[in-house]
């Protein structure tokens, strides 16, 4: 049965009633002339992307950088939750109040069925694979010569190698950057400032700070606590500081270079593999021990957004995909990322933190338009809370 513009106004007022009434008119008018066959959630976030509501909803105060811990200080979560449904009927609990500042859009995404799990873990054993190591960077500038004179930014010494290269697509582009690094202590995460679930960081400043030849963000986030989110575990060098369990959503490094998710695992069984540091992710597994893995079947994972990723194709050698630019523009979807990871040999890939959070940075310069624009066509970048980067 169509749906009216009146019905679509009295449903936009109830899901985003912090807006003004002309941008309630226009969101509708979009919901009935473009979205008509869609679900009442992908209109909401087709519609919320196309008119930029996403800088209205959270507010500049979110996205400016941060100068002082007080002004990182968020009201608490209201108490009254509601729940928005997925078309696999699963979305991640968010409230629907105004008096809300907490995750955007992309922490607030369905997480597939799979991801619940029982009160407690069983006792197993995690065995993680994985192939040899890349030889050297001296070696990467022999085999990968054509791609290092063709590629848009490039670097080379004995202990680094990088390409970074811009592809466009039919409905937006990703830079593809390629690291090969001689030790695995050259890449690993690193908290904003220092600090775990401290103020949060510019992506540029963490890259000055810790002398990062490639950096991009890192973990799903919330705003009112700057603590990482996503995955149950959090580990910071070889250090349980959140989670009786993993979850499954985590990317886990380990002391060799070696990249994995551990599934739904006891503490112990991932700390046996020599973790140093993980990542929280809601995103679906891309790649495992080679192979394509089974993608969530909802509309986000074939909207075009901006994402970042990481793949993995043996210790020391790992591929970078940043897609899209400000305000969630020129993105890609999840489906795409998979194949480029797969036609690059990746034994492991999975996505971080995305939307406006996703973030390029070489020798500390910005490569992609991370953050919103204001009115005044001010780019205001977004501050993260962790970070996976490569060193010297």
């Amino acid at each position: 049965m169509p749906v009216t513009q009146e019905q679509y106004t009295i449903l936009i007022r109830n899901y985003l009633p912090f807006y003004s009434q002309d941008k309630h008119d226009k969101l509708s008018e979009l919901g009935v002339t473009i979205l008509m066959k869609k679900t009442q959630l992908s209109i909401l976030i087709a519609a919320w992307i196309l008119c930029g509501g996403l800088q209205t909803v959270y507010g500049e105060d979110q996205m400016v950088p941060d100068t002082d811990e007080a002004s990182q200080q968020q009201s608490p979560a209201p108490e009254d939750e509601g729940q928005f449904l997925s078309a696999d009927g699963l979305f991640e609990v968010v409230s629907e109040t105004q008096s809300k500042k907490g995750e955007a859009l992309e922490d607030v995404l369905p997480q597939p069925k799979t991801a619940q799990v029982p009160a407690e873990p069983p006792s197993s054993s995690l065995t993680v694979h994985s192939p040899d190591p890349y030889p050297s960077p001296s070696a990467a500038m022999i085999a990968c010569s054509d791609e290092f004179q063709n590629a848009d930014y490039r670097y080379f010494s004995e202990r680094l190698f990088y390409t970074c290269t811009l592809h466009e697509t039919e409905t937006g582009f990703y830079y593809l950057t390629h690291v090969i690094i001689r030790d695995p202590e050259q890449i690993r995460g690193e908290d904003s400032y220092g600090d775990f679930a401290g103020t949060r960081e510019e992506p540029a400043d963490a890259a000055l700070r810790t002398g990062a030849k490639v950096l991009v963000n890192g973990s799903y986030f919330r705003y009112d606590t700057g603590f990482a989110t996503g995955g149950e575990l959090l580990i910071r060098n070889g250090k349980v500081m959140h989670g009786p369990w993993s979850d499954g959503y985590e990317i886990c490094l380990r002391e060799d270079g070696t990249l994995f998710s551990p599934g739904y695992n006891t503490v112990e069984s991932v700390l046996a593999q020599n973790v140093v540091f993980s990542w929280g992710t809601c995103e679906d597994l891309l790649i495992r021990d080679g192979e394509k893995c089974a993608l969530t079947d909802y509309d986000w994972n074939g909207f075009p957004y901006p994402r970042t990723a990481i793949g993995m194709v043996r210790p020391l050698e790992y591929y970078l995909i940043t897609a899209g630019g400000a305000d969630y523009t020129g993105g890609i979807t999840i489906y795409e990322e998979q194949e480029i990871f797969s036609s690059l040999g990746c034994y492991y890939a999975r996505g971080l933190d995305g939307g406006a959070s996703s973030a390029l940075v070489l020798e500390g310069q910005y490569v992609n338009e991370n953050g919103d624009r204001t009115d005044q066509n001010t780019l205001i970048r977004r501050p993260n809370v962790d970070f996976l980067l490569f060193t010297e």
